[in-house]
């Protein structure tokens, strides 16, 4: 008799209710701590893409800048760079311009008489 009134005790209905729920506090925290991680994990990968599209960027420019700098040692580079920025030239050097030719106007008629009523009248 005793183990049939133990399932009714409403000390023991309510200390299982209270079990069941801190169990579902309990998941409830769980599962936003892997939604959490999961958000990170996905914002990290797309921080780690940007910054190798920007290190494959910083490469191609270093290589471009060691390209420059390998030119610019030269006599010949370094004349050419002068040239560029300074908008020179070498002793003796002229300057020449090259215009385009005129175009010549449409020869222009005086329009008759009959031109001049057709145009004035709209029908």
């Amino acid at each position: 008799m005793q183990a049939d009134r133990q399932p009714m005790d409403p000390v023991r209905l309510f200390g299982r209710r209270l079990l069941m729920l801190a169990l579902f506090v309990l998941v409830i925290i769980a599962v936003a701590g892997v939604w959490s991680a999961f958000g990170k994990e996905r914002e990290s990968g797309e921080m780690r893409r940007e910054a190798e599209l920007r290190l494959a960027d910083l490469a191609e420019r270093s290589d471009q800048l060691n390209a420059k700098l390998v030119r610019l040692e030269t006599d010949r580079g370094r004349e050419e760079a002068l040239r560029e920025r300074y908008e020179l030239g070498r002793e003796g050097e002229r300057l020449i311009v090259i215009v385009d030719a005129p175009v010549p106007d449409k020869p222009t008629t005086t329009p008759s008489v009959f031109q001049r009523i057709r145009d004035a009248l709209p029908w």
